[in-house]
């Protein structure tokens, strides 16, 4: 009997350890109301910040045993934000575990069915048209670039199966949402796996998108501005924190300037960065990250962001708290430039530029030098098809009377001795003369005219004894605009 009554006593006593570990309370801050509100695991009520800062309960809270039982000791559970005000909904973080609080009836219940799985710590949720989604994160000593969303009716987890170019790793950089193109944006990524160069993070400055319409991810560049990659590897930032994305901005903090906090604000839209300084002092005690105190809540939903800060006295009571609107805050903003911006001589369009430069000045040089036969022989027929210095002087004359008598059949073989200035020569003489100087002007012509006999010698309609000289129909007009010009 004493061996039960001792075992009954462990019990219990783990049981109360497992209640102490849990987390005692659940924040959240509410976008309509922009108030803090907590959930007390203990006694299960939930809990108002009031403006002179004291916590009020203003209702019990309804849940069954198995959500209960269900929650995970010493993990992380965080609000995430969602367009329906009355839901509450929170991550807890490593599990794929997801909870649901209706503030109209006061139900927190747990939503999925998942087993522990471990392998999403830090993951970045999200609504996409009202269904939660999950994509990345770290666990099993590697990274991964799933993305996930959950369904409703099995109560699971299901994956995209995507096509492209992804990310090796969605953990420690950039990653937001755009709902207006269904589409994500992605990166300064870590990778990690334990197998791969001894379990060395890797920095992945490539930009990735990918579109939920095609599911298909796209490398759409690279991250080379020098100052934003000195700024990240200047603030160190902690891998198993992702950076807080406000639905329009990344915001990421710098080292205090001059006395003033200093942030610096990505356009997740356009990849713009900008600089905020606090000259009137208003973030002076105010925290962006929950990881920069231990002492302060810091709650945010969207581009608001709610500081809880306790008194000076030696019992730590919640008194003062600060509200922020970080969108409208560094409305303001000083642009610095694009993460994206390549140096002028490392630029992809400059390198197309010094390569055709390179090409022009090659072609330059071996036309000039004529050591090309190529441009040689092309340079040569361009030459004979428009130039009347290959065609002497008599035999121009020989085509403009052609063409003066065209209408009238050409002219006889004594006009023609005459304009060759063949006439003194002996009839076989003139004969073979003629002949050879008409078939060499043909051979000339033919590159003007694409006609192989652009002057032609025919019967005499009278007296088909007698020949004459013409110009070929198909030719005529080629050797008319030669002749005037």
């Amino acid at each position: 009997m004493g061996v039960y009554i001792k075992r009954a006593f462990l019990l219990v006593i783990l049981l109360q350890i497992g209640l102490q570990t849990r987390a005692d309370f659940y924040y959240f801050l509410h976008y309509k109301d922009k108030t803090a509100y907590r959930i007390n695991s203990v006694n299960w009520n939930l809990e108002k910040l009031q403006s002179e800062g004291k916590w009020v309960v203003l209702n019990r809270i309804k849940l069954d045993s198995a959500t209960i039982t269900s929650l995970p000791v010493n993990i992380e559970i965080n609000q995430i934000p969602s367009e329906d005000l009355n839901q509450v909904y929170f991550s807890a973080n490593c599990t794929n575990q997801f909870y649901r609080f209706d503030l109209k009836s006061m139900i927190f219940n747990r939503m999925d069915k998942t087993f522990y799985r471990g392998d999403n710590c830090h993951a970045y949720h999200f609504f996409r048209k009202g269904v939660l989604h999950s994509t990345g994160g770290y666990g099993f000593w590697r990274t991964n670039n799933h993305i996930i969303y959950f369904d409703e009716k099995s109560k699971e987890w299901e994956a995209y199966s995507s096509t492209g170019t992804p990310p090796q790793g969605i953990y420690g950089g950039f990653v937001a949402y755009i709902p207006e193109k269904d589409e994500l944006i992605s990166f300064m990524n870590y990778t990690h796996d334990v197998n791969v160069n001894n379990g060395t993070f890797f920095r992945d400055k490539a930009i990735y998108r990918y579109s939920f319409k095609n599911n298909k991810w796209v490398q759409i560049g690279s991250v080379y501005s020098k100052m934003f990659l000195e700024l990240f590897d200047k603030t160190n930032p902690d891998p198993h924190d992702g950076h807080y994305f406000t639905g329009k901005y990344f915001i990421m903090s710098a080292s205090p300037f001059s006395g003033f906090q200093e942030y610096y604000a990505i356009n997740a839209r356009t990849l713009e960065i900008f600089n905020f300084k606090d000259y009137a002092n208003r973030l002076t005690r105010f925290n962006i990250y929950s990881h920069e105190s231990n002492v302060i809540e810091v709650l945010r939903n969207k581009e608001l962001v709610l500081n809880i800060r306790p008194n000076q006295s030696e019992k730590v009571v919640y008194v003062d708290s600060q509200l922020e609107n970080v969108d409208a805050l560094f409305l303001n903003l000083k642009s610095v430039g694009f993460i994206n911006e390549q140096i002028w001589y490392q630029s992809e369009m400059f390198n197309w530029y010094l390569s055709l430069l390179l090409i022009a000045i090659i072609v330059l040089g071996v036309l000039k030098k004529g050591k090309s036969l190529f441009f040689k022989r092309f340079k040569y027929s361009n030459e004979l098809k428009f130039s009347g210095n290959l065609i002497n002087k008599s035999t121009i004359i020989l085509l403009k009377r052609l063409v003066e008598t065209y209408a009238t059949g050409g002219i006889d073989v004594d006009e023609t001795n005459s304009i060759l200035g063949l006439t003194t020569l002996a009839h076989d003489a003139q004969r073979y003369k003629r002949s050879a100087i008409v078939k060499e002007a043909n051979v000339k012509l033919a590159l003007l005219t694409n006609c192989h006999d652009t002057i032609q010698r025919q019967d005499s309609d009278l007296d088909r004894r007698q020949k004459r000289y013409m110009i070929n129909s198909l030719a005529i007009n080629a050797v008319k605009d030669f002749l005037k010009s």
